[in-house]
């Protein structure tokens, strides 16, 4: 939606559509701005037809569809009931073990005559049980639950990484196959993976999955909300991380509000004064948006693959440059060892793990590179950009060759005033000089961890 804006406070005034409460959206409309709330999840009205404009009351007739679709689309489902059904398939031979793709469902030998023209998949295999995500064919909604899955390569490097870190609790929003590895291969961590996709109620129990939209932070069944506040509080909440890898297609904005009141419901829990800490996969052209509203998070060079998305992958079929996938986080980068087999190379200067092609600038003072390309240093603009931009005199800046002359505006809020139009560190009402000192200073509590543990 281009040209909307996103307001994600008080979510629970806000009505309510199958997917839990509305996001309430802001627009230009003949010069002047409207609101008007649709749903949080789904982007294309074909998947979730709710839309409403804040001034206008819903009727009557409206307010019983909506509440008769809420009721519906959650129906029949029993996760205690479903997690039966499991065991007592597993018990089964391989053979007998049936899941139907039409319906999204496990079957019992009593049921499968009712699917016989349904597209059902017969000799389910302990490993399948283990995997559910290498099996189940992915979710394609681009704009709903776009569903693309890490190789096997990407899920033991994200893993290692939290493993070497010591964060043994895992929260894992959206990431099938990362919660399948740590169940899979690591005793000493525990995980919970919350996910919009409902198919994982017959593949995973209660205590290990809950049925959830990240865009509202909502429950679909309640009791997965206390189940939830008791994962917060493993081991009183120390080694806690929250592990995310949302739709590429999804606002900034209400993610940020999400991560915010996890964090604020895991410090009123545990009494805990730190930040859980975050890792987030997301594209790297997406990092303005996400340190803007974030500003103690950082960019990391790791390219992120996936398996069944030929863009998001390196190799003859990949993109030329590799993934522009990355990790997004609030961990001090210098705590997080990349693949040094994958060319990865540390900088002693930053301070941080970088990819191969990524070249520190003596005068930019950092490792600058973000895109797979070597960057280059314009004095005139005074820092580093892509290779093939050249500088624009008449804009005083680089860009494309083919750009048309005039100011690209930041259309974002600055995390500091809260004006449009710039970020923080352009802003005019901060003191810089003191910002860029405490940058230098500040070190995170991840990263004074783990220089005790080595002086011990």
């Amino acid at each position: 939606m281009s040209g909307v804006e996103v307001i994600s406070s008080n979510l629970r005034l806000n009505p309510k559509c199958p997917h839990g409460p509305t996001l309430l959206f802001s627009r230009v409309v003949k010069g002047e701005n409207r609101n008007f709330f649709a749903c949080s999840a789904c982007r294309d009205r074909k998947d979730c037809s709710f839309f409403l404009w804040a001034d206008e009351k819903m009727n009557k007739s409206k307010e019983d569809y909506w509440n008769q679709e809420i009721q519906k689309y959650t129906k029949g489902i029993n996760h205690q009931r479903s997690f039966k059904i499991l065991n007592t398939i597993k018990n089964l031979p391989s053979s007998e073990r049936v899941y139907c793709h039409t319906c999204s469902k496990l079957l019992l030998p009593k049921s499968i005559n009712l699917h016989t023209e349904h597209n059902f998949e017969k000799g389910i295999t302990d490993d399948k049980f283990l995997n559910p995500s290498k099996f189940l064919n992915p979710l394609e909604s681009n704009k709903k639950e776009a569903q693309f899955l890490f190789t096997e390569n990407t899920t033991s490097t994200l893993v290692n990484i939290l493993h070497k870190n010591n964060l043994r609790n895992v929260l894992c929003i959206g990431a099938p196959r990362i919660s399948e590895f740590i169940s899979n291969n690591f005793e000493d961590m525990s995980v919970l993976l919350l996910d919009i996709d409902k198919r994982y109620l017959d593949f995973v129990g209660p205590l290990q999955f809950g049925w959830y939209n990240l865009f509202n932070h909502n429950f679909f069944l309640p009791e997965s909300k206390q189940i939830f506040d008791d994962f917060l509080q493993t081991d009183k909440g120390k080694d806690l991380v929250i592990f995310m890898d949302p739709p590429f297609g999804g606002r900034v904005e209400p993610i940020v509000h999400t991560l915010n009141t996890i964090n604020e419901r895991y410090k009123m829990l545990t009494k805990s004064m730190k930040d859980i800490p975050v890792i987030w996969i997301f594209p790297y052209f997406m990092e303005p948006h996400i340190t803007n509203s974030l500003p103690n998070f950082k960019m990391l060079d790791y390219k992120v693959d996936y398996d069944n998305h030929s863009l998001f992958q390196h190799g003859n079929k990949g993109r030329k440059y590799g993934s522009p996938v990355r990790i997004f986080t609030n961990i001090d980068p210098s705590c997080i060892e990349l693949p040094k087999d994958e060319g990865y190379k540390y900088c002693k200067v930053c301070k941080r793990w970088i990819s191969s092609e990524n070249n520190h600038c003596n005068k930019c003072n950092s490792c600058t590179s973000k895109d797979g390309r070597t960057y280059k240093h314009c004095d005139s603009c005074d820092r580093c950009v892509k290779p093939s931009w050249k500088h624009c005199e008449k804009c005083n800046r680089c860009a494309q060759p083919d750009h048309k002359c005039g100011d690209i505006e930041f259309s974002q809020e600055c995390f500091h005033c809260k004006e449009k139009g710039h970020k923080k560190r352009d802003c005019p009402k901060v003191n810089h000089e003191e910002l860029q000192a405490k940058c230098k200073k500040g070190i995170n509590s991840i990263g004074k961890k783990k220089k005790k543990m080595k002086t011990k």
